[in-house]
């Protein structure tokens, strides 16, 4: 204990003590633009830069100084200090950079700005916002030339920017193009090697990747490979000790394609029912969770086995749109008084279960 004691004195006794001027006019700044007062903001953080004894605080506290004047309008003295900060090698370099072409767009110049945004990217891939700025350029490019001019430009960068942070989002947008061109067989490749080479848990757009490659084959007529790309996914799902699981946003919906596809394709009834029972079970915040039991009950027909799906619905999920028309396929569960089967639901089960004769 003494000997942690005498770690954390000696610690705090070589900390760095800020100027007490510069710490004043910190606090000014900080409290000018909390109050909405941006220019007086600026003028504040320009006279803390001043009064910094580091490279670190003075560079931070010129690009506060940039922003605040951004905000209350003044873009002739943002641009000088952003600019200020582009020609530096210091942390805000890059952040200063994607500022002078943000504010460029901003003043309506498209072809200039997104020139500048462009060469931002090549000159900071690293950057926190160069993916945000990616996909503005994507927008831009896209507006100008469609698919095929975004797909153009993947093409001559990837040789450069491929191995940076921004090579992930370059393979996605590449496939999800391709895929937009209707050229399923091509898409379905992009999006298998993008999985491949940004595996879970890392890969940003991994399990993305996986279901609409799934989507691909099954377009192309190859439902037990769909089947298997669905499978692949789910099987790196990874339960939590603590709370839920580690889940990734496609997949519940994954585990309702699959459920579908022992359904249709396969013709599998027992097995998709399961499926569809698994969907409900373990995705207990999916939307899906009603339409998954709806679906197990419609498998089952006009049997007894449509009653254990329908009572989980009604007694967990009374507000769906099906626990109204449980009673339909389960007569032993009470009709509800308050509210009736939607008609297109009551359509569709009349086609399914059609009268005798007709």
């Amino acid at each position: 204990m003494k000997r942690a004691w005498l770690l954390a004195a000696c610690l705090l006794g070589c900390a760095p003590t800020l100027p007490k001027a510069y710490l004043s006019a910190r606090d000014a700044a900080e409290l000018a633009y909390a109050g909405g007062h941006f220019n007086d903001a600026g003028q504040r953080w320009l006279e803390a830069a001043s009064r910094a004894a580091s490279a670190r605080d003075r560079t931070e506290a010129r690009y506060r100084a940039a922003t605040s004047y951004e905000r209350a309008g003044d873009v002739e003295r943002a641009r000088a200090l952003y600019t200020l900060l582009a020609s530096g090698k210091s942390d805000r370099a890059a952040r200063a950079t994607f500022a002078l072409a943000d504010l460029r767009l901003k003043g309506g110049d498209a072809a200039a700005g997104n020139a500048e945004l462009e060469a931002a990217l090549r000159r900071y891939p690293s950057s926190g916002v160069a993916n945000l700025g990616l996909r503005r350029y994507f927008a831009y490019l896209s507006e100008q030339g469609g698919d095929q001019a975004v797909l153009d430009y993947i093409d001559r960068v990837t040789p450069e920017l491929g191995a940076t942070e921004l090579g992930e989002q370059l393979a996605y947008e590449r496939a999800r193009r391709l895929d937009a061109q209707g050229k399923t067989a091509e898409a379905r490749d992009a999006y298998v090697n993008l999985a491949d080479h940004f595996p879970y848990p890392h890969g940003a757009y991994w399990d993305d990747a996986l279901f609409r490659g799934a989507e691909c084959e099954a377009r192309l007529g190859r439902p037990e490979r769909a089947i298997e790309l669905l499978s692949r996914m789910l099987a790196a799902r990874e339960v939590s000790h603590l709370s839920g699981s580690y889940e990734r946003p496609r997949f519940a919906e994954a585990a309702f394609r699959l459920a579908v596809l022992y359904r249709d394709a396969r013709a599998d009834p027992e097995r998709a029912r399961a499926a569809f029972r698994r969907v409900f079970l373990d995705y207990p915040t999916s939307i899906l969770r009603d339409d998954a039991l709806w679906q197990e009950a419609l498998l089952a027909g006009n049997t007894d086995a449509a009653c254990a799906p329908l009572e989980l619905l009604v007694a967990q999920l009374s507000d769906s749109r099906y626990a109204a028309c449980a009673h339909e396929l389960c007569p032993k569960l009470p009709a509800q008084k308050s509210r009736e089967c939607p008609l297109y639901i009551e359509r569709q089960l009349n086609r399914a279960n059609p009268e005798p004769g007709n």
